[in-house]
C-alpha cells in the first residue's frame, strides 16, 4: 500500500504535508478494516485520484458486514486517562489529518473514502 501511494502521490516541499496525512489516513483506514470489519472477502482495493485541488483515495473491502465509521463516539480528549473507553482514536485521527470521510455500503460492500485538499 505504501509503494503504491509514493508512486502516485506528488512530491516537493508543498506536498510533503498532503503526502504525510493521506498516508496517515489509509493506514489507519487499511488497518481498521484488516482488524474490525466481519466477514472479510479475500481483498481491499484501494483506488487513488491525484488532481490539483486534492488528493481522493477509497478503500473497498468485500463481502463484509456495514459499519459506519461515523458511527463511532467522539473521543473526549481532555478526560482523564482512566475515564476514556479504549479505541476511537484510529477514526478521530484519520478525521484530523484530512478534509472530508465518506463512508458507503452496498451489496455487502464497505467504501470508505477521504479527501485532502494540496497546498499550493
Amino acid at each position: 500500500m505504501f509503494a503504491f501511494l509514493k508512486a502516485r502521490l506528488p512530491e516537493g516541499s508543498a506536498d510533503e504535508e498532503t503526502a504525510f496525512c493521506v498516508n496517515l489516513a489509509a493506514e489507519e483506514l487499511f488497518t481498521n478494516m484488516i482488524r474490525h470489519n466481519e466477514g472479510r472477502g479475500d481483498h481491499i482495493l484501494l483506488e487513488l485520484e491525484v488532481s490539483a485541488p486534492r488528493v481522493f483515495f477509497r478503500f473497498t473491502d468485500y463481502d463484509v458486514a456495514p459499519f459506519d465509521p461515523k458511527s463511532v463516539p467522539a473521543v473526549k480528549l481532555d478526560s482523564p486517562l482512566q475515564e476514556r473507553n479504549p479505541g476511537g482514536l484510529g477514526v478521530h485521527l484519520v478525521k484530523s489529518v484530512v478534509d472530508r470521510v465518506t463512508y458507503e455500503y452496498q451489496d455487502r460492500a464497505m467504501r470508505v473514502s477521504a479527501e485532502k485538499q494540496r497546498r499550493r
